[in-house]
């Protein structure tokens, strides 16, 4: 008698599916624009094979935002699965909570205090800011933990009283800087290039190592801190942990991009319905990605040739997603 053994592939057809579309994200970025390009041009152009101009549009112009929409995008969704998970709150995102908020507060002292500001100092002051809204909202909530809803709306009082704060620091400050300040709040890769790019992916690398080592207790934190401290989980520092991964992971987006709202909100989400069975923050990474890369195509493109933020376009599908939510929403 034989007995023959079939291995069903579990997730394989939706990562590759997931990977896919990625992909198509990335080639639709690199051929779009003024001038458009064949798959053929922009595969010369990554070679070294096609014109000068050509490369330069491609690989100094085009590349570097792709790169960020999707690098960018998976930061935020990886920060918002972590922050859902340890609240056990669908809203439990850093923009909802206010570390976005928290992370441009920063910024704007920053800017105060050294106008020409440059791109360490200000991942340096949207950390600082992002960590202090972080201590803040974890204070005024210690009494209750992070479970339930008083961690999320002790955030939403410290995002509102941050963005007054944000208002009046730009009431305060010169016109120049304001019109800098206003310009990085709106969450825009219009002007993404290498030299702004490279310390931003080298930051979010060092977090995505710390986030991967540390993720996978996430699943075992969501059994109970009983259950977890029984296993071996060491229940305070790795939520500690989590956070401070998840905020780095944020603050240094907000550093390079300004506040992009809404994916760390929808990625998880999404990765629920999409990729049920897998890592919950690496699905919600590949999401973030996905719908980020997505926002910024839209908005480089759809209004050609105005292109408008890209903080603008995951604002208005975030307002839609949490609409048709609550229209949907089981009784």
């Amino acid at each position: 008698m034989t007995l023959t053994l079939t291995r069903k592939p579990r997730f394989s057809s939706r990562w590759i599916a997931a990977s896919a579309l990625l992909i198509a994200v990335l080639l639709a970025a690199l051929v779009s624009g003024d001038l458009l390009l064949s798959p053929f041009e922009v595969w010369q152009a990554l070679t070294g094979q096609a014109a000068t101009f050509t490369e330069t549009v491609v690989l100094s112009w085009r590349l570097p935002r792709a790169i960020a929409a999707l690098v960018f995008g998976a930061a935020l969704g990886a920060a918002g699965a972590i922050f859902q998970s340890l609240t056990r709150n669908p809203l439990g995102s850093p923009d909802i909570i206010g570390f976005n908020t928290g992370a441009y507060t920063g910024v704007l002292i920053a800017m105060l205090v050294v106008p020409s500001l440059s791109f360490a100092g200000t991942a340096f002051a949207a950390l600082l800011g992002g960590l202090g809204a972080a201590a803040v909202v974890m204070l005024g909530s210690a009494r209750h933990g992070l479970g339930g809803g008083t961690f999320v709306l002790t955030g939403i009082a410290v995002s509102a009283l941050l963005g007054s704060l944000n208002t009046w620091l730009m009431y305060k400050t010169d016109l120049g800087t304001a019109t800098t300040a206003s310009v990085w709040a709106a969450g825009s890769l219009d002007n993404t290039r290498w030299p702004h790019l490279a310390p931003a992916l080298i930051a979010l690398l060092f977090a995505a190592v710390l986030t991967a080592l540390v993720a996978p207790k996430l699943q075992l934190l969501a059994l109970g801190d009983d259950m977890a401290k029984a296993l071996g989980v060491r229940v305070g520092l790795t939520r500690l942990a989590l956070i401070a991964c998840a905020v780095t992971l944020t603050a240094v987006t907000t550093a390079a991009a300004g506040p992009i709202l809404f994916v760390a909100l929808a990625a998880p989400h999404l990765a629920r319905v999409t990729l049920p069975r897998a890592q919950p923050t690496l699905a919600a990474a590949a999401s973030g990605a996905l719908l980020l890369g997505v926002a910024d195509w839209v908005a480089a493109h759809a209004f050609a040739p105005v292109q408008i933020p890209v903080g603008a376009v995951t604002v208005s599908l975030g307002g839609a997603y949490l609409t048709l939510t609550i229209l949907l929403r089981k009784r």
